[in-house]
Formats: C-alpha cells, structure tokens, sequence
C-alpha cells in the first residue's frame, strides 16, 4: 500500500482527533524498513516499544495520546494536525528531534522532562512566548518561526541554551521592529545560523559593537550569578552532607539561638549588666564548644559508617559476581553440548525418513537416547543452577547479618556518644540558669525598695518569686530545645539503620525470586525448543511412533 493510500485509509477508518495503537501499528508498517528488511521487520513482529522514528502528520489529531507506549523513540513528527496542548510526551525521555509544525499550540508547555532533545520545530503555531524549555540544555535547532510572539524577551532566555547553534524566528511580530537582529546576534553568540543562513562575523561583530555595554553590564551579573549559584550549591552540598552524618547545623551557634529565639525573657535578664553579659557569652562559648565537638564527631561517624558499607557493598558483589560466574559456565556448556545433540537428533530423524522400515527400530533407538540425553542434561544443569543460587542465597543472608550486627553496633556506639554531648549541653544550661539567677539576685539587692528597679526589669524580677519563675521558664524552653534536637537526632539515625537493613532484605529476597525465575525460564525455553524438533508431516508415525516410546516427552 502506497503511503497516500495508508494515510486515506487511517482518515477513513480511525476516529478524528485520536491516536489509537491500531493507527500506531499501520504508520510502522507503511514507514518501516522496505523489500527484504521490510520482510524481517514483519517477521519479527511489529514492536512499537522498539521503534525510534515515526511520523503523525495530516492526520488531523486533537490530542497528543497514547505515545507513552513508544519508549524508545528518538525521532517524532506530529506536524500538520490540528493539535491545540502539548501533552502526554514525559515518557518520551529518549526523543532527540520533535516536530509540532502546523498545528494549532498557543502554549509552550510539558517539554521540560525532553532532556535528551536537540531539534524542537514550532513554526506555524499560534505561541506569544518562548518558556518552558529551561530543562532541554542540549537543544541546537530551533524553529519558531510563523507565531504570534511581539516582544524581544526571548532573545536573553535563549542567551541560556549554550549549545543552540541554529534558530529560526520569521514571520513573528517581533522581527519587524527595527534593531531585532542586531539585538539577536549580539545576545545570543553562540548561534551560527539564523532563519538557516550561516551568521557572518561582520554582522556578528557589528551587532555586538552597537550593544557592547548592555552585553558588558549582563556578562557581569551573570558572572556575579554563576558566583552565587556555585555558593549555592556549595551550601547545599554541605548541608546533604552534614544531613547524611546527623550532624547539620551543629558547626555554628544555631541550637544556640534556637533557645534564646522564644525565650525573650531569657534574652532580656543576659543583658541586664556586664556581669551577666560575660556569663552569656561564656556559657555560648562553652555550648558551642560542644555542639562542634559532637559535630565532629558525627562526621567521623558517617566516615565509618559510608567505609563499612563500601566494604559490605564489595562483598556482597564478589559473592554474586562469582555465582554469575560458575551459572554462566553452566549455561554455555549446555548451549554448546545443545548444538551438537540438536545437530545428532536432526541427522537421526533425516535416517528415520530416509530408512523408514530399514534399521528403524535401531534409529528410533538412538532418538530416545538423544532426546533423553539432552533432558538428563537440561536436570542436571537445574539442579547446579538451584544449588550455587541457594549457597549465595544463604551467603547472603550470613553477610547480611554480620553487616547488621557491625552497622548496629556502630551506630548504637555513636548514639551513646550523642547522649553523653546531650548531656553535657544540658548541665552546661543547668550550670548558667544558676550563675544568672545569683548575678541577679545580687543586682537587684543593690536597688533595695523596689520601686528604683528598672521599669523594663519589674515584671520580670520584681521579687525572688517572679525571678524564680522567670528564670525557671527559660531554663525549661532552653532544656525542651536541646530534649528536641537529641529526640530528632537519635530517631533519624535509628529509622535509617532499619529502613537500609528492611531494604537490604527486601533487595535479597527479589533477587533470589528473580534468579530462580529466569532459570526456570531458561530450562523451559530449552525444553520447548527441543521438543520443536519433531518428524515431518509426510512421515507414516503409525510405523514410528515417537510420542509413544517417549522420544518426544520433556
């Protein structure tokens, strides 16, 4: 069937607007391989999630569908149809080059997961802005040309797609207004081809000298923010870094100001004299020392725990490496002895139709011993398959054990350590709620009547009583912080240790499932091609029997 004609029938036969696997199928027949790779390609069956081209165009389609099922495709043209939403394409992770060309999209959308796309063409849409493909960072080719876009702020967002080197924008509003080109190719340098005509170095040059202080003023603020975003992520590397050891900000006074942040009257009786400033600022001295130490010592940790499980991890990889080894063995000396009794059983059945009566018994003989050759020899490699696999299954489970055990005992010894830190932190605010409370009680027996006490001081220390219960309330604000922060600590690292040894198990038991399915798979399939190997149709079975004397039996 021509290609015009597979088109007319599809518009005829499938339902407007809709991409159904039936349509899909009739497109791969009429654009695959032709003659003699066109036979194969029938032969082999027709299986889209292979494909990695295939074309959708004058079909008049309203909704992009049912694509999810082409997994593999690199190449995908939807052009000349009538579609309004770009949509459904986030399986497609594999596409390179994407074609919605005369349709009917107004917005730019649902691209972003297209990492892999390097060709995107739009021309003849109805799109006012360039968005939504910040993500598609290997894009060279792109065509927007016959929209509706009237602005030049596309020119900078396109200033971020280093690799862009081809672009084409006629027939939009924009490339009418006076200085768009010079604009273009001074902000966007690293494009080599506008509306596919090579850019020359004049009109590059001459376009840079007409804007070279907007270029100088933008390359400097991208510098300052590349700067920023290289900290960035600095900050965030670390603080994934500080969060896998527990011990994220630890390293500076941040518990500290935890417990001060809502405790203002705390804040307010640090600040009543110089002697009580100094007691401040050593006992944040001293709890800082601390919290560093216990940070320290959570990094140390996480060192040992990353080297116990890399030592784990080679274990375990050494053990399944080598049992993939010894099942390979196994397998190529069935396929390889295969070959050779496949080879005997094809040359005993010619005999048999050769001789037929002549010596037949003798030939059928040598069938049956063949055939049971072969199954003795399929037993035989199922039963080493199931026995190497149960010795690494057990070997597994003994290390993971021992890991448990090892990874138990070190976090186990680490969280002792954290609660002896706790504890220092907390006699260390035991230590200043009584040093405060004796500075205070000394500053205010100096005033005598109470009324010559600070106005912003009486509802706080008016009396031993209200001192008391002041100083009591923050002691408890401060204590609750650091319980916190202890409870927080200790309940991450122990959920951690159970979900990774729960998901060490779990992973074990899948592969185990997952091994012994694939051999029995494997025997299966080498039973059903053996029993594929049977006499021809012409052949009299009622003088040879073989079904009867078990030739032909599993």
């Amino acid at each position: 069937m021509h290609k015009t004609d597979t088109i007319r029938a599809l518009r005829e036969a499938m339902e407007p607007g809709v991409i159904t696997r039936s349509m899909l199928v009739s497109l791969a027949i009429d654009q695959g391989p032709k003659k003699e790779g066109g036979r194969l390609f029938l032969q082999d069956g027709i299986q889209l999630d292979k494909l990695e081209e295939i074309r959708i165009e004058f079909l008049k389609i309203l909704n992009i569908d049912y694509l999810w099922i082409l997994k593999n495709l690199v190449k995908l043209s939807l052009s000349h149809n009538i579609i309004e939403k770009i949509e459904n394409l986030y399986e497609l992770c594999h596409l390179k080059e994407l074609d919605l060309s005369f349709n009917r999209i107004k917005i730019m959308e649902n691209l972003n997961n297209l990492h892999q796309l390097e060709i995107l063409l739009l021309y003849s849409n109805e799109i006012s802005i360039v968005q939504g493909i910040s993500n598609l960072k290997k894009l060279t080719i792109l065509n927007i040309g016959k929209n509706k876009i009237d602005d030049w702020k596309h020119v900078v967002y396109l200033r971020e797609f280093k690799l862009l080197k081809s672009l084409n924008m006629r027939d939009n509003p924009c490339t009418e207004m006076d200085g768009y080109l010079d604009y273009l190719f001074a902000f966007v340098p690293q494009l080599i081809y506008y509306q596919y005509r090579m850019i020359s170095e004049n009109e590059r040059q001459s376009a840079i000298d007409k804007h070279y202080r907007i270029i100088s003023s933008l390359e400097e603020n991208e510098a300052k923010m590349q700067m920023e975003l290289a900290m960035q992520r600095e900050r965030e590397d670390k603080i994934t870094l500080l969060s896998a050891s527990y011990v994220e900000f630890l390293d500076d006074d941040y518990l500290f100001q935890q417990m001060f942040s809502s405790d203002e009257a705390g804040r307010t009786l640090s600040t009543i004299n110089e002697n009580t400033q100094n007691a401040f600022e050593e006992y944040k001295k001293s709890f800082l020392a601390i919290c560093y130490e216990l940070y320290e010592l959570g990094l140390r940790e996480s060192d040992r725990r990353t080297e116990e499980i890399r030592l784990f991890e080679i274990a375990i990889n050494e053990s399944k490496e080598n049992t993939q080894n010894k099942a390979r063995r196994i397998v190529d000396e069935v396929l390889e002895k295969k070959v050779k009794i496949f080879t005997d059983i094809k040359n005993v059945m010619e005999a048999l139709i050769e001789k037929q009566e002549e010596d037949a018994e003798n030939t059928a003989a040598k069938a049956r011993e063949l055939f049971n050759e072969f199954n003795d020899l399929l037993s035989k490699a199922q039963n080493r398959l199931i026995s190497i696999e149960v010795i690494l299954h057990d070997q597994m489970e003994d290390i993971n054990e021992v890991f448990r055990i090892d990874i138990s005992d070190m976090v186990n010894s680490f969280l002792k350590d954290t609660q002896g830190y706790f504890s220092l932190l907390r006699n260390a605010e035991i230590e200043y709620n009584n040093i405060i409370n004796g500075l205070i009680v000394h500053y205010l027996s100096g005033f005598g009547d109470k009324v010559y006490i600070p106005f912003h001081l009486k509802n706080l220390c008016c009396d031993k009583d209200t001192l008391a219960t002041t100083l009591a309330t923050s002691h408890d604000i401060h204590l609750q912080v650091i319980d916190n922060r202890e409870k927080h600590m200790i309940s991450r690292l122990n959920n951690w240790l159970k979900d990774y040894i729960d998901q060490l198990i779990m992973n074990e038991d899948k592969r185990n499932r997952q091994q012994i399915l694939e051999m029995s798979n494997f025997i299966e399939f080498q039973q059903q091609q053996l029993n594929l190997l049977s006499l021809p149709q012409h052949l009299d079975l009622a003088d040879i029997d073989l079904h009867d004397d078990g030739i032909l039996e599993n």
